[in-house]
């Protein structure tokens, strides 16, 4: 028997995401509240985010709860965390896409809020409240055990993950800050999404290749830094570097990943270079 997902618990969850990011949103009107500063060129970090980190938390606990709740999850292993008198299973590589629903939503369209103002407030609540509840239905049918089911549940949870990568990718080239940061928040961002997406395949060694997609981000951030393009073209040009690195290393995974493919990953990546470039001249 195949379980449909609950509903009900989902949708209470997105509310109250989205409760809590209006709140956020209502605060952010007037960011020098509460502003912390540490000195230096060290990014000032302000009250809202400590609410988004807050909203995460809540997101990544209630995929916890709701994935382990899944019938074909009791005969998985999961990671596993002694704490001497109990042992609480987790499962952290469902923790991340309802994560980024929050953080990408609030981070990309508030770049928009001088522009569009109150509508760029109701699109991200839109952005974070779809994402978060299509994260959460399709990582329940991922694991279903109709192949056609399952299969359908991972193209939508990729489609995701590129959608909140670009995002992220954009609001932190938008930044401009040093390399030393930008290259760390995108690296990471790239490393987490990258576990995301190879979890869903059988391969061992997740962390160690994750990390490598994190840190090839990364050094291309440190090269983008150099270069005069609009935050948009910057966050196309990671999307499609970490794209074609994550197709590749599925492809591999899978022992789908033949020479045709891999010339199609690189001419993807050649084309977007060209027209960045492009556009970036006229």
């Amino acid at each position: 028997m195949n379980p449909a997902p609950r509903y009900d618990r989902i949708v209470s969850l997105v509310l109250l995401a989205l409760l809590g990011l209006a709140v956020v949103f209502l605060i952010d009107i007037n960011p020098n509240i509460l502003r912390a500063r540490f000195g230096g060129d060290f990014p000032a970090i302000t009250v809202s985010w400590l609410l988004i980190a807050s909203l995460v938390v809540i997101a990544g606990t209630g995929a916890d709860i709701f994935i382990r709740a899944h019938p074909q999850m009791q005969t998985r292993s999961l990671p596993t965390i002694n704490l001497g008198i109990a042992q609480i299973e987790l499962a952290p590589s469902f923790w991340i896409l309802p994560a980024f629903a929050i953080i990408a939503s609030f981070a990309f369209f508030r770049l928009f809020s001088a522009s569009l103002e109150t509508l760029a407030f109701v699109l991200a609540l839109i952005a974070a409240g779809g994402f978060l509840f299509g994260a959460l239905v399709a990582q329940h049918y991922s694991i279903d055990r109709r192949p056609s089911v399952r299969q359908g549940a991972r193209l939508a949870l990729q489609a995701m993950t590129l959608l909140l990568a670009f995002g992220v990718f954009s609001a932190i080239y938008y930044t401009r800050m040093r390399t030393l940061y930008s290259a760390t928040l995108i690296g990471v961002s790239a490393a987490l999404l990258a576990y995301a997406l190879l979890s869903q395949t059988s391969a061992r060694n997740l962390f160690t290749l994750s990390l490598l997609v994190g840190l090839t981000l990364a050094e291309a951030t440190w090269a983008l830094n150099y270069w005069a393009a609009s935050f948009l073209i910057g966050g196309a040009l990671l999307l499609a570097l970490f794209y074609s690195i994550t197709s590749l290393l599925q492809g591999h995974l899978e022992g789908t990943l033949t020479r045709r493919v891999m010339w199609e990953y690189g001419a993807l990546g050649g084309v977007m270079l060209l027209v960045s470039v492009y556009v970036t001249l006229r």
